[in-house]
């Protein structure tokens, strides 16, 4: 059994072996696999990179930590939104629109996350509110703040309309009762 091909999955999933006798195999390269809440499967195809899949439907997004950090908690809201850690980092991603972003954090793990807006991820940590924007790997905004109703917080990323145009994006909050930045 003389190995003449040997091919990785683009994700890192799976190894196929190709045989002079003309054999292929198949062999699933994962180091773990987990279900979640019995609607999703996460894939740890590596310490740092994992595939996360809707059992209803199949669809599949490659959580891949852009710093190499190793993925140490997943978690998902609203069946859309994910929420994922590594010692250093913050991933955050929308499900339906396979936009990812990790960010540098030095977080205590009692980040409350809100997911009013379809583009923008707010975390408030510790009187601190911070907006992260689904597909990019910084951070929007941050403001020191003690109101932390989503309500009091307005958050407006609009597209550009062509090529070249600037970017908007607008950010009310209450600093104090009486004060709106």
């Amino acid at each position: 059994y003389t190995v003449t091909a040997l091919g990785w999955k683009c994700d890192g999933s799976r190894l196929m072996i190709g045989s002079l006798c003309g054999a292929v195999d198949m062999y699933d390269a994962c180091i773990r696999r987990v279900r979640y809440k019995g609607r999703f499967e996460f894939t740890y195809v590596s310490a740092s990179s994992v595939i996360v899949k809707r059992l209803s439907t199949g669809a599949r997004i490659v959580l891949k930590s852009h710093f190499g950090h190793e993925v140490e908690r997943i978690n998902i809201h609203e069946d859309r939104f994910l929420v994922a850690s590594t010692h250093q980092t913050l991933m955050m991603g929308d499900l339906e629109t396979c936009r990812l972003s990790e960010v540098p954090w030095s977080g205590s793990g009692n980040e409350k996350f809100v997911f009013e807006s379809d583009k923008v991820c707010m975390v408030f940590n510790a009187g601190e509110l911070t907006l992260v924007e689904y597909g990019r790997n910084d951070v929007l905004g941050s403001c020191r703040t003690e109101h932390t109703s989503p309500h009091l917080i307005s958050v407006r990323v609009h597209e550009p309309p062509h090529e070249g145009a600037p970017e908007v994006k607008i950010v009310a909050y209450l600093l104090d009762l009486q004060t709106i930045c």
